[in-house]
């Protein structure tokens, strides 16, 4: 698995989600469970090739999102990307983008993309699109959130972002712009920096 999936996976938990866990209003402090709803068994179909990547906002119009009405609460948002599908996964995360973009958020649209992608969880006709769009996902963190970061499990500890989307231009393919370049530090570690 290519280092930037481990670097997001790193940090989730284990475990399958057998319903649909969503936010039934703007507040993201109460998640409601509906049942019924799988978030294991989705196909990802592009409906817009820019859908996911800031400042787009198409997502919340995508039939195919279970999200699309109701949101996803903070820590919904991680049994999701930890339990769900790749496709769940994404849709969570594009839709905590449209509606407050941030870095992570864009970072994660991306990882879920590429997972997608490597997984050949999209119909035939949008797998080479997803590759595209989860380079530009990457790219955009790059463009617009340099200063992102995550947290581990615990929540103490941050990460950032922008070597792993370099990386995760890189190793899709993509072609990273923008001026930013890979170096090693003092420790031997890679670190994306723009000069």
């Amino acid at each position: 698995m290519p280092s930037f999936l481990s670097e997001g996976r790193r940090i989730m938990k284990t475990g399958f989600l057998l319903a649909a866990v969503v936010a039934l209003s703007g507040c993201y402090d109460d998640p409601t469970i509906l049942y019924g709803s799988s978030l294991e068994d989705m196909t990802f179909t592009v409906t817009d090739p820019l859908m996911g990547i800031h400042p787009n906002t198409s997502v919340m119009d995508d039939p195919n999102n279970p999200f699309r009405f109701s949101g996803v609460g903070t820590e919904t948002k991680w049994d999701i990307q930890s339990g769900a599908s790749p496709v769940a996964g994404y849709y969570s995360w594009a839709t905590i983008l449209a509606q407050g973009p941030y870095g992570e958020a864009q970072y994660y649209v991306g990882l879920q993309l590429a997972a997608i992608y490597q997984r050949g969880l999209a119909d035939q006709a949008s797998l080479p699109q997803t590759r595209e769009m989860a380079v530009k996902a990457f790219q955009s963190v790059l463009d617009n959130f340099p200063d992102a970061v995550t947290y581990d499990a615990s929540g103490t500890i941050a990460y950032e972002l922008v070597t792993p989307a370099y990386k995760g231009v890189v190793e899709l393919g993509g072609t990273v712009s923008g001026g930013w370049v890979m170096v090693k530090t003092s420790s031997g570690a890679d670190r994306a920096v723009k000069p």
